[in-house]
């Protein structure tokens, strides 16, 4: 064998090489595709559900469960900074003490008021007398003509109904990083959410979703809540957090105002 034969065999074995990649990645990259398209659809349903409805919604990502929810939120619309999702047991069970001793120093017409509701609503009311914002927004998963299909243990074991999906983490798809307004961190794990207004507004964010391999950016714009998916990382996710409702950049967030 020839040098030169030798040196065509190598360039075949490569280009077929080559090609059999090429081939698993667009394989792979599909399913990437088709679960970043279908969270931008749902991302723009919530915000289609909240104008129609009038109420808040948000969806929810789990990060660890790599799975997300639409959910109907009743209550404050007031977004707090860094806000948790979940009340701790604890801390509410803390706020509650401290309402308590609030209740005691309020006229008696009020504090008889507040016990003639419903348990809920009496607690609600007693959480938010203490300062625990939490616990003056519900949220819970919409309820639409139109349901989400989920392979999960939890959606079998009906603990997750409505606008639910989760990704084909089987396939090595899962959420890489979220950036939201409210939150001054980026979120790589656990759980955060995107809310969606009344007025047809959201709140900005930015959700990358990656393969292992490929990456793709979801956008959502604040002052039309318009949702935009980008092939591949952003070059500065902040060009995108600190734009203000005319476009223009700012020279720090919003919310530091």
């Amino acid at each position: 064998m020839t040098v030169l034969e030798l040196m065509v065999v190598l360039a075949i074995i490569a280009a077929a090489s080559v090609l059999v990649r090429s081939g698993f990645r667009l394989i792979t990259k599909a399913d990437l595709v088709e679960d970043a398209t279908e969270l931008s659809a749902v991302l723009r349903r919530a915000s289609t559900l909240a104008v129609e409805h009038g109420e808040l919604h948000r969806v929810t990502l789990d990060l660890d469960k790599q799975l997300y929810v639409v959910e109907v939120c009743r209550g404050s619309l007031a977004i707090q900074r860094n806000e948790k999702l979940r009340a701790d047991d604890e801390v509410k069970k803390r706020a509650l003490e401290k309402a308590k001793n609030a209740f005691s120093n309020m006229p008696a017409q009020a504090t008889d008021q507040a016990q003639s509701a419903d348990p809920e609503e009496a607690e609600r009311h007693a959480l938010a007398v203490a300062g625990h914002h939490i616990s003056d927004r519900t949220c819970v998963p919409a309820n639409d003509t139109i349901t989400g299909i989920l392979d999960s243990k939890e959606a079998q074991d009906g603990k997750l109904k409505g606008w639910a999906r989760n990704l084909k983490a089987d396939k090595g798809i899962k959420f890489k990083e979220v950036w939201v307004q409210h939150r001054d961190e980026s979120v790589t794990k656990g759980q955060v959410a995107i809310y969606f207004f009344p007025t047809g507004g959201s709140e900005k964010a930015v959700i990358e979703m990656t393969d292992g391999s490929e990456v793709f950016s979801t956008l959502v714009y604040g002052l039309t809540g318009r949702v935009e998916l980008k092939d591949g990382i952003l070059k500065d996710v902040n060009d995108h957090m600190m734009r203000n409702a005319m476009g223009d950049k700012n020279a720090k967030r919003e919310d530091d105002k």
